[in-house]
């Protein structure tokens, strides 16, 4: 049948994405399309799934946000506006308000909308496509959980308001990044164009986005646009209030950007044969965890300004075989490599007192982290008034470092306390310890 969709460059891009193949197979597992609001993403990917689900039998698509409420409310509405955009499209689909589900009555495929809320579906469901829509709201163990149940292709989108877990799958063969901004849309009104240009606040043409797609560049000089290079500023829109860089970065050119709410800034890495060489004491952090990860660091001090990072450990416990306390003991009988030390000072999170003191009577110097009104927000202002710089190896640190954001209000105001909904083991294993040393041994900060 004859379709009479409004497509752009994003739909031929995704359509060609999923219909590349290798040696007979699909190119791409994971297909991840990014970039600036209103570019058509999601519209796009919807528009890909009808004809899926007009041509292909018995076919199953999941679309997935954080909840069920959200997916019902966005998602799903972008597909019924698809449906209702043709009269002959619309009759060929049957809606379950139910399960939040379409299916086509000729193929008897389907497509739900489901919300990782309900853990039941994400257990449970298998499916031949899964959509992330908006990937950055969701944990890399929901991702996996659902990735493991997909027969064949996944797709995600999102705006890069900061560093995701997908970014560093960017190197597999199996998978494609696909930017995309506002002008890859020609059916935009003029008010949301103008919103999107009103967050520009650099003067029109002093800027350009290089052939990587990665970075702002100074027309002037051929540099990577920061604090000490900077084009002329758009007096215009400067004048009107709507100039915000990292609006005009995120949401006008689709450009990876750090949230304006990051906690922490300026760490380093280091590599682990310099860490290695590193003759300091040792000391450790652990944040517990059953199902999510336990998270457990090794820290060493210069006696100066800089703690050195490395993880260690970051796994969930019920996952581990034997206690906790049998798995990270150095030397113990049941597990000879394990991690750390009798004679190692662990700092742990205070929350789990019962744990910690197994852990102490398993043979390790476990102790309680220093807790009470305002410690999370007294110890990531201690954590910030020293040089961190972590190992290569430490993948977990580094993910976690890049997505620590305070909580945002309503309002769009930060808040003293961290955004609830992103993984953050390794960096309470972190201010457990550094915390805790502070406080007990002779280390001045400002």
């Amino acid at each position: 049948m004859n379709l009479n969709f409004k497509v752009t460059k994003v739909f031929d891009d995704i359509y060609k994405a999923y219909n590349t193949y290798l040696e007979g197979k699909r190119r791409y597992r994971l297909i991840i399309a990014y970039g600036s609001s209103r570019s058509s993403k999601s519209v796009s990917i919807m528009q890909l799934f009808a004809i899926l689900l007009l041509t292909r039998k018995n076919f199953k698509i999941t679309v997935w946000r954080e909840t069920r409420v959200t997916a019902v409310a966005t998602v799903m509405e972008d597909f019924k506006k698809l449906l209702t955009s043709d009269p002959i499209l619309g009759m060929e689909f049957v809606h379950n308000k139910k399960d939040a589900s379409f299916v086509c009555k000729k193929t008897q495929s389907i497509i739900y909308f489901s919300g990782t809320d309900q853990t039941s579906k994400v257990l449970g469901m298998y499916q031949d496509i899964s959509f992330f829509n908006e990937i950055s709201e969701f944990t890399e163990e929901v991702y996996l959980q659902i990735a493991q149940r997909t027969q064949e292709t996944i797709f995600s989108d999102y705006n890069p308001s900061g560093v995701t877990f997908l970014d560093k799958y960017s190197e597999k063969e199996d998978t494609i990044f696909m930017r995309s901004t506002y002008l890859d849309n020609p059916f935009l009104s003029e008010g949301i164009i103008n919103q999107l240009e009103g967050y520009n606040p650099f003067e029109i043409g002093t800027t350009y986005v290089d052939k990587d797609g990665k970075r702002l560049m100074n027309e002037y000089n051929d540099l990577e646009v920061s604090s000490t290079n900077r084009p002329p500023p758009n007096i215009n829109n400067i004048k009107n209030g709507t100039a915000n860089e990292w609006l005009y970065m995120v949401y006008a050119l689709g450009l990876k950007a750090e949230k304006p709410n990051k906690i922490y800034s300026n760490w380093s890495e280091c590599s682990d044969e310099f860490y290695d060489k590193l003759e300091l004491p040792i000391y450790c952090g652990l944040d517990f965890g059953i199902s999510s990860p336990t998270a457990v660091v090794e820290v060493k001090f210069d006696g100066d300004r800089t703690f050195y990072i490395n993880e260690i450990l970051y796994k969930p416990t019920r996952s581990m075989g034997i206690t906790l306390g049998e798995f990270l003991q150095y030397k113990n009988p049941t597990n000879p490599n394990g991690l750390i030390s009798p004679s190692t000072l662990l700092v742990c999170d205070s929350a789990k007192k019962i744990m910690v003191d197994d852990l102490a009577q398993d043979g390790l110097m476990a102790v309680s982290a220093l807790k009470g009104a305002g410690s999370i927000a007294r110890s990531i202002s201690t954590v910030q008034s020293f040089n961190i710089v972590y190992t290569k190896s430490s993948k977990n640190i580094r993910d976690e470092y890049n997505m620590y954001s305070w909580k945002i209000d309503r309002y769009g105001m930060s808040e003293d306390l961290p955004d609830p909904k992103q993984e953050d083991h390794a960096m309470d294993s972190i201010k457990y310890v550094i915390s805790y040393l502070v406080n007990y041994l002779p280390i001045t900060y400002k």
